[in-house]
Order: C-alpha cells, then sequence, then structure tokens
C-alpha cells in the first residue's frame, strides 16, 4: 500500500554518516544552502548579542539576493505558486488598510507589515523557485548544538550569573547601543535590551525565560521545533537526549499553550506515521487540512477552542493565575465587538481596542490580542483578510503534500503545532523570525538516493 513516509527517515544512513563526523560535522560535505542554514541556528547567540533579530531574516534575505545578482546576473524567481500569492495578498491587503486608516498604532507600520508577511513570502517564493532542498543531519547537528548552548546559558543564569547583571540600562544589545536607543516605556520583552528572563512576580515559577529570544513564546516554539526534530533521529540516545532537552526548554519558557500543545504534536506525529499504513495519504492530509482551515475560518470554533485551551492551559500550572480570567475577558469583548460592528466584521478595525479593566491585567491587556485567529485576523483584517490568511494556510498543507518525497513527517507537525497555538497565541505569528521555521520546512527535503540498475518508480513515493 503507498504510503506517505517509510519508517523514520528514508534517507540513507550513509549519507547522514558523511555529513557528521563524531561531534562535528563536516562543513566542505555540506552545499551552501546547508551552509547558510546550520550557520544561521547555532549563531542565533550571536544575532541576540548584535540585536539584528528582527531583521535577521530580512538582512539574510538582502544577501541571497545580492549573491544571486552577482553570480547570476538576475534573481532566480519562477511564477508564484498560490501559497505564495496569498501571503502576499495578505500583505497588500493590510498595507491598503494603512493607508485608508487616519489613526493607526505604531505596530502597525509598512516596515512591519514587510518584515511579517512579504519577506517570509519572498523566501518561500525563493525556496520554491530554486527547489532548494536542505537534509535533515544538518538542521538536526545544529538544533543540537543550539540545544546545548541553551541550557548551557539557562545553567549559567540560574547558578552563576547574578541577576544585577541584567538591570537596564546596563546591558543593551549591539543595534541599540550604536543607535542610540534609550530605554523604551516598558522593560519586559524590550528589545533593545539583553534580557534572557523576565520576573512576573515573587513566586517560584514566575521567572519566564526566553534566553536568545525576546518573548519566551516564541522560545518555546523553536524549544518545541528542537523536540520534533529530536523524534526523526534514529539513534535513540541522540533522540531522547535531544527531546528531553526540547522539553526542559519549554518548561522554563513558562508558555502553558505550549505545554499542552506539544504532547498533542508527539502522539499526533506517531499516530499519522501508522496511520498512513492503514489509510491513503490524500485522506491523512485531507483531514489536516479541514481542521486547519475550520479552525482559521469558523469563528464559533476560534471561540470555542480558545476558551477550551486557555481553561486546560489553566489547570496545567498554577502560574499567573489570574491570566485565563484576563484573556476570557479580552475574547468576549474581542468578539462583541465584532458583532456590533457589520462593517468592522466584514473590513477589520485599523488597530487594537481599548484595555481591558480586570484584576490582574497589564498594559498588553487590550481587546483585539492574545489570540492571533480572533484578534490578529478577525478583529483586525475582518472576514476578508481572515479568508486571504486561511487560503495562504490551507494551500501551504496542500504544497507540503504535493513536494512530500523525502520530507520529514515533523514538517507537517510544525504546521499543526502552529495552528493549536493559534487561538491564544498571537506573538507566534508576529515574530519576526517565525515564517523562517515554516521555510525551514518547506526546504527540508533529502535527495532521491541514486541507485544503479533501479527504475525511478521503485525508489519514488
Amino acid at each position: 500500500m503507498t504510503q506517505l513516509y517509510k519508517p523514520r527517515f528514508a534517507a540513507p544512513t550513509a549519507q547522514q554518516d558523511k555529513l557528521v563526523s563524531g561531534i562535528w560535522i563536516r562543513w566542505q560535505a555540506l552545499t551552501l544552502a546547508e551552509r547558510v542554514v546550520c550557520a544561521s541556528i547555532v549563531l542565533i547567540p550571536l544575532w541576540w548579542l548584535l540585536g539584528i533579530y528582527r531583521y535577521f531574516a530580512t538582512l539574510l534575505l538582502l544577501g541571497v539576493i545580492a549573491y544571486d545578482w552577482q553570480k547570476y546576473g538576475e534573481i532566480r524567481l519562477k511564477s508564484p505558486s498560490i501559497p505564495v500569492i496569498a501571503l502576499m495578498t495578505f500583505g497588500a491587503y493590510q498595507v491598503a488598510k494603512i493607508i485608508t486608516a487616519y489613526s493607526v498604532s505604531g505596530r502597525d507600520t509598512f516596515t512591519t507589515v514587510f518584515l511579517l508577511t512579504f519577506c517570509p513570502a519572498i523566501w518561500l517564493w525563493y525556496v520554491q523557485s530554486n527547489h532548494i532542498k536542505i537534509r535533515l543531519a544538518v538542521v538536526t547537528w545544529a538544533c543540537t548544538v543550539s540545544a546545548v548552548q541553551m541550557v548551557a546559558f539557562w545553567a549559567l543564569l540560574q547558578f552563576v550569573i547574578p541577576e544585577t547583571v541584567f538591570i537596564p540600562p546596563r546591558l543593551q544589545n549591539v543595534y541599540a547601543f550604536l543607535t542610540d536607543q534609550g530605554e523604551m516605556e516598558g522593560f519586559i520583552n524590550n528589545p533593545n535590551f539583553l534580557q534572557p528572563y523576565a520576573n512576573y512576580g515573587n513566586s517560584i515559577g514566575e521567572r519566564r525565560y526566553n534566553l536568545f529570544f525576546i518573548y519566551p513564546e516564541f522560545f518555546a516554539v523553536f524549544a518545541g521545533f528542537i523536540g520534533l526534530v529530536a523524534l526523526e533521529i534514529k539513534n535513540r540516545l541522540w533522540s531522547l537526549l535531544l527531546l528531553f532537552g526540547g522539553v526542559f526548554l519549554i518548561v522554563i519558557s513558562g508558555t502553558r499553550a505550549v505545554w499542552v500543545s506539544f504532547p498533542i504534536l508527539v502522539i499526533s506525529y506517531y499516530v499519522l506515521k501508522n496511520l498512513t499504513k492503514l489509510w491513503g495519504p490524500p485522506i491523512i492530509c485531507a483531514l489536516i487540512a479541514l481542521i486547519s482551515f475550520t479552525t482559521l475560518s469558523l469563528p464559533p470554533v476560534t471561540s470555542t477552542i480558545a476558551n477550551t485551551f486557555s481553561q486546560t492551559t489553566q489547570s496545567v500550572s498554577e502560574a499567573r493565575e489570574n491570566s485565563t480570567d484576563v484573556r476570557n475577558a479580552i475574547y468576549r469583548q474581542t468578539w462583541q465587538d465584532l458583532l456590533g460592528n457589520e462593517d468592522a466584521l466584514i473590513w477589520g478595525f485599523p488597530s487594537s481596542g481599548s484595555a481591558i479593566a480586570v484584576t490582574g491585567s497589564n498594559n498588553n491587556a487590550v481587546v483585539g490580542s492574545h489570540s492571533f485567529i480572533l484578534g490578529n485576523l478577525l478583529y483586525r483584517n475582518g472576514i476578508i483578510g481572515t479568508t486571504i490568511f486561511a487560503v495562504f494556510w490551507g494551500s501551504l498543507f496542500m504544497w507540503f503534500y504535493q513536494t512530500r518525497a523525502g520530507r520529514p513527517l515533523f514538517c507537517f507537525c510544525v504546521l499543526i503545532f502552529y495552528t493549536l497555538l493559534a487561538p491564544t497565541t498571537p506573538i507566534i505569528y508576529e515574530m519576526h523570525v517565525s515564517g523562517l521555521l515554516i521555510v525551514l520546512c518547506a526546504a527540508l527535503r533529502s535527495p532521491k538516493p541514486k541507485l544503479p540498475g533501479v527504475r525511478k518508480s521503485c525508489v519514488s513515493f
């Protein structure tokens, strides 16, 4: 019976042995694209120190464009695919709203729209046009090094480096220092400072780590990505150690939505792996696409998922015990404002609404926040913008299925990961490098093994 995925990873073991020798990766054996990916992941602490974390994807894209122009005299791009067109249309819709709105918050700028929408779309366009393929062993090795870096840094913060070191304005990143960026309002998650964690209270468990990332939410997602990569490793000891490291990093991030969703992803990984042996691949992918499209498109389903997710995460930990009440108040008021304004329901509000007056709320507790689907999509972009994004997300699933040959199963789990977090976690889609994880999954495909005397149909999926 046709299978979507073979057990573990389909690439020959000898191929991985050529890439990794002992604990080191053979740099000369990597392609140029693999070197860029490997260096980008391993040097994450450097991007944090330099302060270019928000602009890294754009700077890297400009470097690739300059390289192509110098070597080929042109930018090698073919006709854009449906996911690329849909994502660019979504960005154009946001730009149109900015132009027509008279009052727009500082975050809704042309630069932000480019960084969060057009830049990932161009990256995806470039990967698809040039059929870029990154071997799993490269990402596995780089993620292992990154996990070791983060665990070691956590140990230094916990037992060696005193907390007073990170009191502002002592440690600015290089970008903030060179551009003379003073202390902005609110120090928590301030991108101008080197702040590896934030204290949200005096009780145990109130410290949330983000280490080399600005937000603990995206730190948790990257740790979850590392944990999913661990599932593809054949070496049992290596796989278990990396999985344990990913889970540990997720725990110290204090991101309850990821605490709940990551076990679901691990279970889904093994369920999908076994179901493809019994059911046809089209049925499996159709179910995934249907669930994702329903989650993104139907407001009643979104509201139910958001409430259930908040209540479930509340039962996981007593940390920030008022968080669920604040979130429920935000979701309730956001939904009421949408229903009370037909034009806004269709086109969306130009920015977030007023602050929520609930015990335990802070400056970030405003109407239209704390949810990507209910806030970022429906509240700010209306039904039209939400539909455009749903087309992008659904078509991306379909493209992953159409190009499934040689792609690890965990890449589908990453898309499911983002979908599970969408009802309650807006920051994942707003981080300037979050799109790079999706682009990386799009490029993660092993070259087909060339076996002499074997017909192509025997080795293809």
